[in-house]
């Protein structure tokens, strides 16, 4: 349990080590390809090293006796008496996910249990690295105390070795033995802060023997320990250097402030109000100077445009300040690439691009799941076996990119990989066999159309079965997230060439342009990142194919629905048609008449009305009127049912 009065510490020592995990987890798959690299050996020391301090301060035993043995393993590969390799690097994985999940039980007050099982293996490698220690070359400290008549030094500590051998004449110490020891300290094998207090307590030794004047016979003879000085004076410069920069770095910390996110949302909602009341304003002024000519409307004018301009301004930097890099998100994945591939027994190396692309925090939590759905798919279907790949001449270790870049104001997410690709026959036959589509439907869809289908609810191409897939559970999860965040995705497939899924989304949720429509009198607004085009009812070529209306564009036929009809509200014509991006889908909606864009504020319809299929909120336009924001997607569904 966590006192209450620890609970503000607890939770600032949750984010620094969940920080310090992904640190670790992003440095144990580096070091997989470069095991010798020191400074990212370090790191990893100094990560756990971290979360082991902050849990012994607020007494988390099972994690602080983890983060100590993963600790002691990193120690011994630092000092050169360990090796990496994978084995090693899948306990202290084990390690990172049993603090993660520890975390997690401590942070709802629950009893967390050690493992023991992760210990031993931690405590078997540790065993192993002394067992593969030159010892056949090198005899071990307990023999040379033996050798040279030191066997009641055996079991003592370093420093008081140290001490008894100083207390010997110079020409009777045993260099052997010295050399030992200072190789020890050099490797770091004690902790870093025992071995410095073992350098400074020897050099104080010697000092004052060297003052009361018991070597000075000697002193034009250096010990072993002395001429190691000038290392000493280099090293403590380089700790200095070290400690300088480390200075720097806490000073940029520093700038960094943690704020609720709650606080956040409070400050997003009063934008919100204000971009409202500028929007009535700017209403107001328009009114004013076509019915007023004067000096005063003028430079009224003036200020409200500069009003105008600021508000805009407070928009983008609160907005920025609900953004977050994505490599936050991507930097999870990794380690999901390397089990799963291992797992399936396959070689895939991930290629990451656009990590400082940012994305609104909200959308950023809820793309963890779709991206492993997609991420999954491409190792389980997409790329193939080593022997397959050999086989048709490509390299052996597949290709998978994850990358995210900007295009207009969205946000682009794609992930590709240069696998066999869709089998679209395939696609169509499982559809039909499912029930998805019927077989005069999948006669009439073009290869696109066929493409998409695999975002259907329960929708599998998969044969069998496994632990991976077979399930039909997954790209619908893709499509559900995409399309609550007002999103749009694609698909691209060639056969022996590989897939690309790309997604994308609006860069906030909160504040949307909007497209302002009439229907029967009434206005409606339309997010404006769903419409692709507008065509005038009059130059518009409508058909009926197979019982349903269609609009025929540029040789293409999109399904037509008719706003009011879905509404229940009469219309009196089709003035304009807008083509709208569902997800992966066109549809065209006729509306009767079209009164330009406007920047909205989302509101939620309240608990009065609840959630209503097709409507996802309401605001107020510039002339105080309140419209009914419409979702196309759940417009849709309440016409044809799933869509």
């Amino acid at each position: 349990m966590i006192p209450e009065e620890m609970r503000e510490i607890f939770e600032e020592f949750v984010v620094e080590a969940k920080e310090h995990l992904d640190n670790l987890e992003q440095i144990l798959l580096e070091l997989e390809k470069d095991p010798e690299n020191s400074d990212l050996i370090n790191s990893a020391f100094r990560s756990m090293h971290t979360i082991k301090g902050g849990a012994g301060f607020l007494g988390l035993s099972a994690i602080v006796e983890t983060a100590h043995k993963a600790e002691d393993v990193l120690g011994k590969i630092r000092s050169g008496e360990l090796s990496f390799s994978r084995e090693i690097g899948d306990a202290i994985l084990k390690a990172i996910d049993f603090i993660r999940e520890a975390l997690f039980l401590y942070s709802r007050n629950e009893e967390v249990s050690i493992d023991q099982s992760l210990i031993h293996m931690l405590s078997t490698i540790l065993q192993g690295g002394r067992i593969a220690s030159e010892k056949e070359k090198k005899p071990s400290l307990e023999e040379l105390l033996d050798k040279y008549g030191l066997s009641h030094l055996k079991g003592k500590s370093i420093e008081e070795i140290l001490e008894e051998l100083v207390l010997m004449p110079p020409d009777k110490r045993p260099e052997e033995l010295i050399d030992f020891i200072d190789n020890l300290i050099k490797k770091t094998t004690l902790p870093a802060e025992i071995s410095k207090e073992i350098e400074e307590e020897a050099d104080k030794i010697m000092m004052l023997y060297a003052e009361g004047r018991f070597l000075e016979e000697n002193m034009e003879e250096p010990s072993t320990l002395e001429a190691q000085s000038p290392a000493k004076e280099e090293k403590v410069e380089e700790e200095k250097s070290r400690e300088r920069k480390e200075g720097k770095k806490e000073e940029e910390v520093e700038r960094v402030l943690r704020i609720d996110v709650q606080k956040i949302e409070n400050l997003m909602n009063l934008v919100g109000e204000l971009v409202l009341e500028r929007n009535r304003l700017l209403k107001t002024i328009q009114s004013l100077s076509e019915e007023y000519q004067s000096r005063a409307v003028e430079e009224l004018e003036t200020v409200v445009s500069s009003v105008d301009r600021i508000v805009g301004d407070l928009q983008l930097a609160v907005m920025k300040t609900r953004m977050q890099p994505v490599k936050k998100l991507f930097q999870k994945f990794p380690r999901v690439v390397r089990d799963l591939s291992r797992l399936l027994g396959k070689e895939v190396q991930l290629i990451m691009e656009g990590e400082d692309t940012e994305m609104d925090k909200s959308l950023i939590e809820k793309l963890e799941e779709p991206l492993i759905h997609l991420l999954r798919n491409s190792i389980d279907h997409g790329i193939e076996p080593v022997e397959e790949r050999e086989r048709l001449g490509k390299q052996k270790v597949g290709q998978l990119k994850l990358k995210a870049y900007y295009q207009g104001d969205r946000v682009f997410i794609s992930v590709e990989d240069d696998g066999r690709g869709i089998d679209v026959q395939k696609v169509k036959r499982k559809a039909i066999e499912k029930g998805i589509i019927t077989p005069e439907r999948a006669e009439k869809m073009t290869e696109k159309e066929l493409l998409s289908l695999i975002f259907s609810p329960g929708f599998s191409t998969a044969d069998r079965v496994s632990e991976v897939s077979g399930r039909g559970v997954g790209m619908d999860v893709v499509m559900n997230t995409v399309i609550n965040f007002r999103g749009t995705v694609d698909v691209w497939s060639e056969r022996g060439k590989g897939t690309r899924v790309v997604m994308s989304f609006p860069l906030t949720v909160g504040i949307i342009k909007s497209l302002l429509v009439s229907i029967g009198g009434r206005l409606f607004s339309i997010p404006i990142y769903s419409v692709l085009e507008i065509v005038s009812g009059d130059d518009a070529m409508v058909s009926h194919v197979s019982g349903e209306d269609v609009l025929i564009l540029r040789e293409s036929t999109i399904p037509l629905f008719s706003l009011g009809e879905i509404l229940g509200i009469h219309m009196n014509k089709i003035g304009y048609i807008v083509v709208c991006l569902i997800g992966n889908r066109r549809v065209a909606l006729a509306v009767e008449d079209m009164l330009g864009d406007e920047e909205v504020v989302i509101k939620p319809l309240g608990k009065v009305f609840g959630d209503i299929e097709g409507i996802s909120g309401a605001t107020i336009t510039g002339d105080g009127s309140i419209v009914l924001i419409l979702d196309p997607v759940g417009l849709i569904r309440r016409t044809v049912g799933v869509f």
